[in-house]
């Protein structure tokens, strides 16, 4: 048994959250046990009337959690955590798109190894549509990810990971805003948490050049730090440490020349093929 756990906030868009959820449920060989959905504040009607479309569809399966004002992720997802009824919760975004085997394939992989704790897969990237992807792949043993962890060794909307083992180490940091992920999978490194990735992608992840807007340089500045503070912490090597600042300086250049710049080094990405 599972549960799905995402968050939602104002400005996102209905109709990729009903694709979402059709692909979180309707879709999958596996159906969740339970998908507990955040409301971070208050939402647009539009929304608001999806999620109720999905209540009404869902009944008990879905739960809704309200919270007065915006948060931000970290805080928001924490509140969802909470409310998890199971052991095993699969992450999600409402803007990605779900694999009909992702959830199958993630539980058998816990079912075969008891120690796992935090399991991710790799992705088919797209932008509009879903016949023009790119493969973004994900190292995939414990040791690859922690020599890798610098680069965000981890897809966020593919994790599923256990609860327990993610509430003892304090859960997701809600004083950031932004790059929660990425710095919890340093603490799930530090603290000695069994991380893997399946080689397979099990999710279409929504990336374009509107997805830089949204890293501002007081976020791509605040991720280098998380990212250098982690990696020495690790004790990987002095450019691995120095590389996190990449995102900062990238946002340093016009939105377009980001875009560019961002494709250029790709061939560099660990995550890339």
């Amino acid at each position: 048994m599972f549960s799905v756990l995402l968050s939602l906030y104002c400005k996102e868009s209905p109709d990729y959250l009903n694709q979402a959820l059709i692909s979180i449920y309707d879709s999958q060989i596996l159906k969740p046990d339970q998908v507990v959905l955040v409301k971070d504040g208050p939402l647009t009607p539009a929304l608001d009337e999806i999620i109720g479309q999905w209540g009404d569809k869902l009944n008990d399966v879905l739960d809704v959690v309200a919270l007065e004002s915006n948060v931000g992720l970290g805080a928001a997802l924490n509140a969802g955590l909470r409310c998890c009824k199971h052991d095993l919760v699969a992450r999600m975004d409402t803007d990605d798109i779900a694999m009909p085997s992702r959830f199958k394939v993630q539980v058998d992989a816990f079912t075969r190894d008891d120690d796992l704790d935090v399991l991710g897969a790799a992705a088919l990237i797209f932008s509009n549509s879903l016949d023009e992807t790119t493969f973004r792949k994900s190292p995939v043993t414990h040791s690859e990810i922690i020599d890798n962890i610098w680069a965000n060794a981890f897809i966020h909307p593919t994790v599923m990971f256990k609860k327990s083992s993610i509430c003892r180490i304090g859960g997701y940091n809600a004083g950031l805003r932004r790059r929660q992920d990425y710095e919890l999978w340093f603490r799930c490194a530090q603290a000695g948490l069994k991380l893997g990735n399946l080689d397979q992608p099990l999710l279409y992840y929504r990336f374009s050049e509107e997805t830089h807007k949204k890293q501002s340089i007081k976020s791509t500045w605040e991720q280098g730090v998380i990212g250098f503070k982690g990696s020495s912490a690790l004790g990987l090597a002095y450019w691995k440490q120095f590389a996190c600042f990449v995102p900062f300086l990238r946002s340093l250049f016009p939105l377009k020349v980001q875009h560019l710049i961002y494709n250029a080094l790709s061939k560099f990405d660990p995550r890339r093929v």
